[in-house]
């Protein structure tokens, strides 16, 4: 039996009303699906529910007060994570397949649990000095040898053992490193744009890849900062923190959003093309999925990501290129949840017809994802604004509807559509969120 390659390519952050680059994608025999959910409004969970199958609340590794994304949560998704074996990652590996993550957000990383893998390549989503892998590695080795050394003695080590290479590479990067920031502070020149992808593309343009191979990718362009002055994020950190506990959204930060996340999308689907044509030769004997993780919010009921429970945040674009033996199945329910990811892997793996589509899709979210630098404030602020904020939510899509639900008060913050039908489908749901059956649920 043919064992297909699988790649799943994450754009991280991409709304699907900001997806339209990706039209590009049907010229390479990809077949776009609607309506696709993402199972949570931020990276970590949803990547987790991607490769598992699972719902947040069904796999653990979610936020929650205390569980901070900085520290507690870096040992609970590890642990999580091996004790689900990877997930579907995990199950091929065990099959015989080797298997890459190529990633330029650090969540997909072993720092918080993403060990299963014959190689890996984590690049870092701000702005980049270097536009090859060879010079990324080059700056890494670089770096660890400053960290233990500091600057003047690694020239002198570099000048003792006449190694001119490294050493021009050195002072390279270290002038353009501080050109780029002064540019940058001056107002010249924009570092965000570019967050990694064209050293992926670099990586892969080289790399022989071992069949049959898993292979997942995640990159940063459609992701903040999304303007110089948020290089250290601490404007989208104090902006969100504002909308989720203050109930207030920035002026200036909801202008900036909305005039540049388009700008930083399209760059974001081409860079996706880009990749996916590095990728051509395997194309014939592979199962390609081009997803987004979640979205972002541009003042449409929020902003930033995480904590929130709206559409533009949950809605993602789904692509699909099947394997040239398989007939492309058609959608058949209104949505797709990104949990079907590692089924429809599994069919197409043993040689079966895979199921796209379901009726009834969920979303959750338990509260805020700021690191722990901000716990001080929260010591501040009205016990009633934690509870509302760090409350377990849940958002229902079916035919019948939409609507959020907070677990913890046992009350319906939005209902659209036929109230009654909604109402007794999340109870229903909310039952079977401890189980591993909510996708096979019809309504």
């Amino acid at each position: 039996m043919r064992k297909p390659n699988v790649v799943i390519l994450v754009i991280d952050t991409l709304r699907e009303d900001y997806s339209s680059g990706l039209e590009a994608l049907r010229e390479l025999g990809f077949v776009k699906y609607e309506n696709a959910i993402a199972p949570a409004p931020w990276t970590l969970p949803s990547h987790v529910s991607l490769i598992t199958g699972l719902y947040p609340s069904q796999h653990g590794i979610h936020e929650a007060y205390g569980v901070y994304v900085d520290r507690e949560l870096r040992k609970l998704s590890t642990q999580r994570l091996s004790t689900l074996n990877h997930g579907i990652i995990g199950e091929l590996m065990d099959e015989g397949y080797s298997t890459y993550i190529v990633s330029a957000n650090p969540f997909l990383s072993p720092l918080f649990g993403f060990t299963k893998f014959t190689e890996n390549l984590i690049t870092g989503y701000t702005y980049v000095l270097f536009r090859s892998y060879e010079e990324y590695k080059d700056h890494e080795e670089l770096s660890l040898m400053v960290k233990d050394h500091g600057y003047i003695d690694t020239a002198l080590k570099f000048i003792k053992e006449r190694n001119l290479r490294m050493l021009n590479k050195a002072i390279k990067f270290f002038i353009k490193g501080r050109v780029t920031r002064l540019a940058a502070k001056l107002g010249v020149y924009d570092p965000t744009m570019e967050k990694g992808s064209h050293i992926i593309i670099d990586f892969l343009s080289r790399k022989k890849l071992s069949e049959p191979f898993f292979l997942l990718i995640n990159i940063m362009e459609a992701h903040g900062p999304y303007t110089p002055k948020d290089l250290d994020e601490q404007l989208s950190f104090n902006a969100y923190f504002n909308a989720v506990f203050i109930g207030k959204l920035s002026d200036e930060v909801v202008r900036i959003w909305q005039s540049n996340y388009p700008k930083h999308a399209i760059y974001a689907t081409k860079s996706a093309v880009k990749i996916i044509k590095v990728l051509r030769r395997y194309l014939d004997d592979s199962l390609v999925i081009i997803v987004a993780d979640h979205g972002e919010l541009l003042g449409d009921g929020g902003i930033f990501h995480g904590y929130f429970l709206k559409d533009k945040l949950l809605r993602v674009p789904l692509w699909i290129k099947w394997p040239s033996w398989v007939k492309p199945p058609r959608q058949v329910g209104p949505f797709i949840s990104l949990v079907q990811v590692p089924s429809i892997i599994r069919a197409i793996a043993n040689n079966e017809e895979p199921r796209v589509g379901v009726n009834v899709a969920i979303a959750e979210s338990f509260g805020s994802t700021l690191p722990s630098a901000f716990s001080k404030w929260y010591s501040e602020l009205p016990s009633e604004t934690l509870i509302r904020v760090f409350a377990h939510r849940v958002r229902v899509y079916t035919r019948h509807g939409v609507a959020t639900y907070n677990v913890n008060l046992d009350e319906f913050e939005e209902v659209s559509g036929d109230v009654g039908e909604l109402m007794k489908t999340t109870r229903t749901l909310i039952n079977y969120l401890d189980s591993s059956e909510v996708t096979s649920i019809e309504v």
